[in-house]
């Protein structure tokens, strides 16, 4: 998964330094990269903790039943780093409800301090749980993520959808 997402966002890199590049969930900003993923892997900590020759695999997903679970994953390339060679990277997680209303909030969340290298990708520390609860609406839930380069101070827009459907709908 490392190599894959981060050979899809050098080529999105290599495509413009200051513009916006790449699709909703997939972008380049100033040379700053973001990629959001769905899974309902609950093995995709123990698949992204492998060793840097393997290439994980971690299901994607973008429909749960009720009770179910996704898992939403924001990773980063390429963070400016400061005098001391860390990055300082955050996010703003919004997880809208079918009907555009919010079902959680958080801003300025942490998704990497410290040293990095500069050629990499990164998972943030903040990973978006989704349960589908028996009370939730069913329907297209949105999970807008802007994640900030706080050293070069640039923000990248992110944004993926995930269908809840009832218990008898076919997934």
């Amino acid at each position: 998964m490392r190599t894959a997402a981060l050979l899809a966002l050098l080529a999105l890199s290599t495509l413009a330094v200051s513009a916006e590049v790449g699709t909703e969930s997939q972008k380049t900003v100033g040379g700053f990269n973001g990629l959001l993923i769905i899974t309902p892997d609950k093995d995709w900590e123990a698949k992204w903790n492998t060793s840097p020759e393997t290439i994980p695999y971690s299901a994607s997903g973008s429909t749960v039943k009720k009770g179910g679970q996704l898992f939403v994953l924001t990773m980063f390339a390429n963070p400016q780093l400061d005098a001391s060679g860390a990055a300082r990277v955050s996010m703003d997680i919004d997880v809208l409800k079918p009907d555009g209303s919010s079902s959680s909030h958080a801003e300025n969340a942490v998704c990497n301090q410290g040293k990095v290298q500069v050629q990499g990708m990164y998972l943030c520390r903040q990973v978006v749980e989704f349960v589908g609860e028996v009370t939730d609406p069913v329907g297209t839930w949105t999970v807008r993520i802007t994640l900030k380069d706080d050293v070069r101070k640039i923000s990248i827009p992110l944004s993926a959808t995930f269908k809840l459907v009832s218990d008898g709908d076919i997934v």
